[in-house]
Parts: structure tokens; C-alpha cells; sequence
């Protein structure tokens, strides 16, 4: 007795033959599946829907860290920066006040003598944090700039988390949300905290996005978001304008929770009324068109 197999190409489990048509389906999926298996690896370029996995960008990162009159919190901030740098730092940056101390300024330049990712601009136009940080994303040559202070403030060590969901995501900027879970404040003005977390809710709703912390000054923004736009700000309310224009213009925003301390040094030149600033540059930047760069930072405004 003849034993009939599964892969029988011309007969039916029962042995009668199959009909000349239905020969000619099997052959034709058979060829098919030929082909599928011989065929060469997707050609991703032609699919973006199969290019799921997110290539990890080459960060050349500038750390622009605005000082003024801080001596030990320096030594801190930059300890931590370079502790934890794992071959993406290019340079750091202290964009420091003319009118800093001498002892600031010897503070500076020894981390410049003793470290060559380390160097020193003097703040052309001064005073005012917003000055600071533009003329620091203009002299940045990384391809990526992150912002922060050197008063302890800004969290150093959230720089490092910002270049892991840079990598993790490709994104064109991470911003660092003390909103977030795991993040929080310390030594905050009660009345503040409250004006705060209103702010930040309304500024979600006006701008549709998941972001959360739009005040804070410590995030990490690419290149070409640190130089094609034109930046306004002179004093704090640059914060926020580095986050909310990036935003309009349709940039991809990530962010990492941070932890504010209130400064162990000096004194913060942000008094509470100048915090209106924040309001009017918010809502400038949202109804009104966000312009590219048309001069260096350091030039009359």
C-alpha cells in the first residue's frame, strides 16, 4: 500500500488528485515562499515603519555652566560633571561674570590648568543669566549643549541622566522636570512652590504637550536648536524661553526628573517680581512666531 505524505505536491490527504487549479495556487505559494526566504534584508530607507529601533546619536557635548559669585559649589558642580562623563563631554564651559571675585576667578582657571575639557569666557554682556547662556551656546562646538549653573542649584548630576535619554530616544533636546516622579524640591519658598505648579499646569494645557517643567534652567538641547533660533532672554526668563520656543517650533522634547536644592552659597539675584518675566515670554512665544538667529549672542540687541 502506497503511504501518501503532507508534502505530497498532487494529491489530498484521502489520495485522489488534486484539481489542476489547485495544483496551480499550491505551486505559485510555494514559489512565494521561495522568494520571501531568499530575499535580501529590508532595506530600511525604503520602510521607515520597520526602522523601529532608535539609533544612538554620537554626542560631542558642551556644558555651558553660568558662574557668579560661587567659590565651593564650582569645585562640586565640576567634580560630578567630569566624574560621571562617559566619553561625551567635549568641553565645559564657565561663562563667568566679569564682576565675579577673584577668588571665583582663581577657582576657574585652576580647573582650566588641571582639566583641557575645562575653559573659561568672561561674560561680554553683563549683568544677567540670560546673556550668560546665550553667549555660551554661541561659543559651544559640541553637538550638543547642555545648560546649567554653577550655584548647586541646577543638579549636576542630571546631566549625565539627560545624555542617556538623549541616546536612549534621539530626541532634539531633554529638558530636566522637578515635577516628575523622583524629582522634587528642596529649601523652595512655600508661595512659590504653589505659583509654580499652577504655572507649569496652565503652560501644558496652552502649549498641548507632556512636558511638565518649563521654568527650570538645566536641560541638554542639540546644536541646531541652540543656534538657529533667536534667543531673547537676558536674565532668568531665558529658562523658559528655551524650552517653550524649541516646543513651538516642533522640535522633540524628552525629560528626566531632577531634584532643585536651594543654593548653599551666595545669594540668587532672581527676586520674586522679576518671575513676571517668565509670564510675559511665555505667552510672547506663544502667540507670536519664533524667529531664526539673525546675529551672535554678544551683539547690541
Amino acid at each position: 500500500m502506497e503511504v501518501l505524505s503532507r508534502k505530497s505536491p498532487k494529491h489530498d490527504f484521502n489520495g485522489f488528485p488534486l484539481p489542476r487549479q489547485r495544483l496551480q495556487v499550491d505551486n505559485r505559494r510555494e514559489q512565494a515562499g521561495a522568494r520571501r526566504r531568499d530575499a535580501p534584508p529590508q532595506d530600511l530607507r525604503l520602510n521607515p515603519m520597520a526602522a523601529q529601533e532608535v539609533t544612538k546619536p554620537d554626542v560631542r557635548l558642551s556644558i555651558v555652566v553660568t558662574v557668579y559669585t560661587e567659590t565651593f559649589s564650582i569645585d562640586e558642580t565640576i567634580r560630578i560633571l567630569l566624574g560621571n562623563d562617559r566619553g561625551y563631554i567635549q568641553e565645559v564651559l564657565l561663562v563667568t561674570s566679569p564682576k565675579a571675585s577673584a577668588e571665583t576667578f582663581a577657582i576657574c582657571r585652576k580647573w582650566v590648568d588641571q582639566d583641557a575639557r575645562v575653559k573659561l569666557l568672561v561674560q561680554k554682556n553683563n549683568p544677567g543669566i540670560g546673556w550668560a547662556y546665550r553667549e555660551g551656546m554661541q561659543a559651544a562646538t559640541g553637538n550638543y549643549v547642555a545648560l546649567m549653573a554653577a550655584d548647586l542649584e541646577t543638579e549636576p548630576a542630571a546631566v549625565d541622566r539627560m545624555v542617556r535619554k538623549l541616546q536612549e530616544t534621539g530626541c532634539d533636546a531633554v529638558i530636566a522636570n522637578r515635577w516628575l516622579a523622583g524629582g522634587g524640591f528642596t529649601n523652595y519658598d512655600p508661595l512659590k512652590l504653589v505659583l509654580n505648579w499652577v504655572f507649569q499646569k496652565m503652560l501644558r494645557v496652552l502649549f498641548w504637550t507632556r512636558i511638565g517643567d518649563f521654568t527650570f534652567g538645566l536641560k541638554l538641547l542639540s546644536k541646531e536648536i541652540a543656534q538657529a533660533l533667536d534667543w531673547e532672554g537676558t536674565m532668568h526668563e531665558i529658562c523658559i524661553e528655551t524650552t517653550v520656543k524649541p516646543l513651538k517650533k516642533g522640535y522633540r522634547l524628552e525629560q528626566v526628573p531632577t531634584v532643585w536644592v536651594g543654593r548653599k552659597e551666595g545669594r540668587s539675584v532672581n527676586t520674586f517680581f522679576k518671575n513676571f518675566r517668565y509670564v510675559k515670554m511665555g505667552f510672547k512665544t506663544l502667540f507670536t512666531p519664533v524667529r531664526a538667529a539673525k546675529s551672535a549672542p554678544g551683539a547690541a540687541a
